[in-house]
């Protein structure tokens, strides 16, 4: 990958962030939500022909979808795009709009290679023509690279990665965290500036259980099939006990009658 990009919020944004967020009585309705892909919602599968997706992503999409207003933006191609978004199922229709790799703006050389990107909201923001800005946008995405323009309208769970040590022997309920950290900010009249002083820690409140369970998708499967649900933590007991087991049987069919 490139070298960070170096980029640096504007002025007016940091004067919009300054002004002090107030604790509204009821919740916003009309707040936008952005949503990324991989390494957020989902982890695919490498060679990119199947992906897992995050624990608790059905409760977590239920309850976005019913109180924000949400749009997608990931930097993988339109393909890839197409295929992670399955995931959305019945809520797919309700997605405000969907942008891939092509909205970035990137050369033709820096779309077809691995180079950092910026996901800069001012885009979006003309893009809404006004609806939206600073107050009342949040953007969804594990990586800070991507959100260095507009640094205090983004929360950031940490990358999800079906394969790694830590999610292998301990499972996680991060977007559980992240609905709880949603739900404030739906009360906040500045959402920057509440980010800015009480940012999301995926570390703080760890109480929620945490699971192995989540949907695994096949690309080459029928689009609208439902993912299957699988448990990494019991199919690697049964990958230890089948070992053993085989192990067992090779180990007795090699012993000779004295």
């Amino acid at each position: 990958m490139s070298k960070k990009l170096l980029s640096k919020p504007t002025k007016a944004y940091l004067d919009t962030v300054k002004i002090e967020s107030i604790k509204l009585k009821n919740p916003l309705k009309n707040q936008l939500l952005i949503l990324d892909l991989n390494g957020t919602l989902v982890s695919r599968v490498k060679g990119n022909k199947s992906m897992y997706v995050r624990p608790y992503c059905q409760q977590f999409l239920d309850y976005v979808f019913n109180n924000f207003h949400v749009m997608l933006w990931s930097s993988a191609q339109p393909h890839s795009v197409h295929n992670m978004s399955r995931l959305f199922g019945k809520h797919k229709e309700k997605l405000s709009v969907i942008w891939d790799r092509t909205s970035f703006g990137l050369s033709k050389s820096d779309y077809s290679r691995k180079v950092a990107t910026i996901k800069d909201l001012d885009k979006v923001w003309q893009h809404f023509q006004g609806q939206y800005d600073a107050t009342n946008t949040i953007l969804l995405d594990d990586s800070p690279v991507k959100a260095q323009l507009q640094p205090y309208n983004c929360v950031h769970p940490s990358e999800f990665e079906h394969g790694s040590s830590a999610f292998v022997s301990s499972g996680e309920s991060e977007l559980l965290h992240v609905l709880n950290y949603l739900k404030v900010l739906q009360f906040q009249s500045n959402v920057s500036n509440y980010i800015h002083q009480y940012p999301y820690n995926t570390l703080e409140n760890n109480t929620l259980e945490n699971t192995h369970q989540m949907e695994f998708y096949l690309f080459t499967d029928d689009y609208d099939k439902v993912g299957e649900i699988v448990d990494l933590q019991q199919q690697k007991k049964k990958s230890s006990k089948d070992t053993s087991t085989s192990a067992l049987i090779t180990n007795m069919s090699n012993l000779k009658l004295q």
